[in-house]
């Protein structure tokens, strides 16, 4: 199971859930790529055991929120333009 975090700017109890969300994602996930940051396009859920990778949410100050969620990645986005 893959590990992710993410920052909120709102309430957590706000938090939209099984809808499309596009944002940064940090993978936590032990190995090379850890800390490594993605643009995605994911959904959430508040019920860690729904989607495959597990989320774990930080308020905008970076307070953990202490129950993880889970998500599902529908789409890595690339931002930039292709030649850079």
């Amino acid at each position: 199971m893959a590990v992710y975090d993410t920052f909120i700017s709102k309430d957590f109890k706000d938090l939209a859930e099984d809808e499309e969300i596009i944002g940064v994602i940090r993978d936590l996930t032990p190995g090379k790529s850890k800390y490594r940051g993605k643009y995605a396009k994911f959904v959430v859920s508040k019920d860690e055991n729904k989607y495959p990778e597990r989320l774990w949410i930080r308020l905008g100050r970076g307070q953990l929120i202490e129950k993880p969620c889970s998500m599902k990645i529908l789409e890595e986005i690339n931002i930039f333009p292709e030649g850079l």
